[in-house]
């Protein structure tokens, strides 16, 4: 859907569709909760409501955990207004009383339990529903539907496990799944109802919404599970041999493997990306505008070995590597240069790195170099870390031992004429075994290497984004948040995309003390916000102990001292400085305007945050907004105080950009 004619500064309002609930929603948010609360965004005078990802996620309360590139969360749907459901009036409204007493999101109990009731009002109506045209039709109208639903519904019969633990149906053909469709018929159309009554639901939501003059921006996530329809049907499009991820920062040392599988942007391309295009397109039946997460990863993926744990031992995808032919032209003999991907030890160096273990680890774990009797070489079935963290030994010695095997100037490649530098090249005790010249000669090779790139990801990235910025007319916002090659204001500004400012991170981390910048000096083609769903929110951020509360009041010109607590007057003072920004639109999330309002912030800061990065738990994926969509209309004050905020952004000149 068409976002529409800007001519103003917008503000909007983030929140998760699960965070929400009113009196007629069962334990979770739902997607006609949304009209709801559209009426209190519309008292705030805001112009965009932004949602997490909604795609079907089973049994995984993460939104980033999508079983289906396309397919909607069953969980979301408002059962009472399903047809059929009157007949189960009784068993509806008892499970309605069990979770409304819960007072939190239960995620997996809720989805089982409407599954459940959803199959039995299906059930109730197979004999009409199976000659539905209605369903016929959706299903007709919608190519990712039969594969969906065989795949959801062969998962079922095999206790939702993964399909690569399928006995058999892993690599299905489309006439595969034709067969299959006609077999597993009424659980298939089981499937496809639901998604059916979910898509109804969640356009007559938007519909609502859009009339009120409020516009929806959706998150597309870059990657897709390995365990999903996607990857189960449609092969072809990505890469099982490696997992994406993030590469080492100043918060994880070995950075990030998220576990996703990464694309075959090759192939995609072959088929004029007509996976992303029909992504795009169903997208645009709910939303305005998009966020892009992960945005970098379209001009390069951080690229792990599928036999790897953490993120260090990746590379960036695609990315110019270095050859045999040019290093050895720099003056490096092929020998050293695999001693630098793989390197070898006497028994003293090895002592260095485990101490009292290397003893006793060196025959276990090590073999002697070839031609080299006193040099000894991790063995193949000990080079990977899920090799050496699969030991019986204590973590301690494993710690050890991936400092062995991380000690490295390249990783390996598959390819012996091929290199990659490791992420950590510089400081490794392998190079400083070479001749100081060696060292400073091949320093100088792969910072030139590392400066190349960026012209190969802007290239990548522009062809790439095309196809986003230009198959729908939505509004399309990057997530560009991390370590951000040079090249990638540059593509987003050609692409009219928008970027990505969260406030605490908007710094300039070269400069001494890493000063903020000033909200004037934001990009005009931007959102801005407090905070996120992967953040603490700002009334947590205020009590998180390494937070320079100083620095930032100083930053927002406010004179003294930093208070120590945010109560709603610092809250006030606080957006009324975020939203002098320079950014097209600025969406922050409920939690930071809720804080303008004593009683809606009573809560531990903690309590508030929707999802901690690089943790699994229950604390994670399930914050609920503290009153009802219903009651929040009644916080008449809270609505005013945003008005005024709104308001006055609205009146600043937009000029022409």
């Amino acid at each position: 859907m068409r976002y529409g004619d800007i001519s103003y500064f917008q503000s909007g309002v983030a929140v998760p569709l699960f965070s929400l609930y009113s009196r007629q929603s069962i334990g979770i948010g739902e997607y006609l909760d949304l009209i709801q609360f559209a009426r209190w965004a519309q008292f705030c005078d805001f112009n965009i409501i932004q949602l997490l990802p909604v795609n079907d996620t089973g049994a995984e309360a993460s939104p980033y955990s999508a079983r289906s590139a396309f397919a909607l969360n069953p969980v979301f749907i408002n059962v009472q207004s399903v047809d059929g459901s009157s007949e189960f009036e009784e068993e509806i409204q008892k499970g309605k009383d069990e979770f409304d007493a819960l007072g939190k999101i239960d995620y997996y109990k809720i989805s089982t339990w409407k599954r459940s009731i959803l199959r039995r009002i299906f059930d109730n109506r197979y004999d009409s529903l199976k000659k539905s045209k209605v369903l016929s039709r959706w299903i007709d109208e919608n190519v990712w539907a039969k594969p969906y639903c065989v795949y959801a519904t062969l998962k079922a019969q095999n206790g939702e496990s993964s399909w690569k633990d399928w006995s058999n149906n892993q690599n299905p053909s489309e006439k595969d799944i034709e067969k299959l469709w006609t077999k597993n018929l009424k659980d298939c159309l089981f499937q496809a109802w639901m998604q059916c009554v979910a898509e109804m639901q969640f356009t007559t939501a938007v519909a609502e919404v859009s009339k009120m003059g409020l516009r929806i921006k959706g998150d597309i996530p870059i990657l897709i599970n390995e365990d999903s329809a996607d990857v189960w049907s449609e092969r072809k499009y990505f890469s099982l041999d490696d997992r994406a991820g993030a590469p080492p920062d100043m918060f994880s040392y070995s950075g990030q493997n998220w576990g996703f599988p990464t694309y075959r942007w090759d192939v995609l391309e072959k088929d004029n990306f007509n996976w992303w295009r029909r992504r795009l397109a169903q997208a645009s039946k709910f939303y305005h505008a998009y966020r892009i997460d992960h945005v970098l990863g379209f001009f390069r993926i951080w690229s792990i070995p599928q036999c790897e744990v953490t993120g260090i031992m990746g590379r960036f995808n695609p990315c110019i590597p270095l050859t045999l032919g040019e290093l050895q032209n720099a003056g490096f003999c092929k020998e050293t240069l695999e001693y630098l991907r793989r390197p070898n030890y006497s028994i003293e160096q090895l002592r260095e790195f485990l101490g009292d273990d290397a003893d006793r680890l060196a025959p276990v774990c090590f073999q002697v170099l070839e031609g080299h009797w006193d040099r000894l070489i991790l063995k193949p079935e000990y080079s990977s870390e899920k090799a050496i963290l699969a030991m019986d030994e204590p973590q301690e010695v494993k710690d050890k031992m991936l400092k062995v095997y991380w000690n490295r100037v390249f990783i390996p490649s598959g390819d012996e004429n091929t290199f990659y530098p490791f992420w950590y090249w510089y400081n490794q005790p392998v190079l400083f075994t070479l001749p100081e010249n060696e060292q400073k000669k091949l320093q100088e090779i792969l910072k030139a290497n590392e400066n190349a790139q960026n012209g190969l990801w802007e290239q990548n990235a522009t062809k790439l984004l095309s196809v986003l910025a230009n198959e729908t007319d939505m509004l399309v916002c990057a997530e560009d948040l991390g370590a951000v090659p040079p090249c990638v204001p540059t593509v987003l500004n050609k692409l009219n995309i928008l970027a990505l400012r969260i406030e605490r991170w908007a710094r300039n981390w070269n400069a001494p003390y890493s000063p903020y910048y000033d909200m004037d000096e934001y990009p005009r083609l931007s959102v801005c916000a407090t905070s996120c769903h992967d953040t603490s929110t700002l009334r947590g951020l205020w009590k998180e102990a390494d937070f320079d509360k100083n620095l930032y009041w100083s930053h927002a010109h406010l004179p003294g001292n930093a208070p120590e607590e945010i109560t709603p007057t610092v809250a006030r003072t606080i957006l009324t400085h975020v939203f002098t920004s320079n950014s097209l639109f600025c969406i922050l999330p409920a939690q930071d305007y809720f804080a303008l309002s004593a009683s809606l912030s009573k809560v531990n800061p903690e309590k508030e945050r929707v999802n901690i990065p690089g943790t699994v738990g229950g604390a994670n994926w399930c914050y609920r907004l503290p009153c009802s969509v219903d009651e929040l209309l009644d916080y008449s004050s809270l609505s005013s105080d945003i008005r005024k905020l709104v308001d006055v952004r609205k009146r600043r000149p937009l000029w022409k950009f």
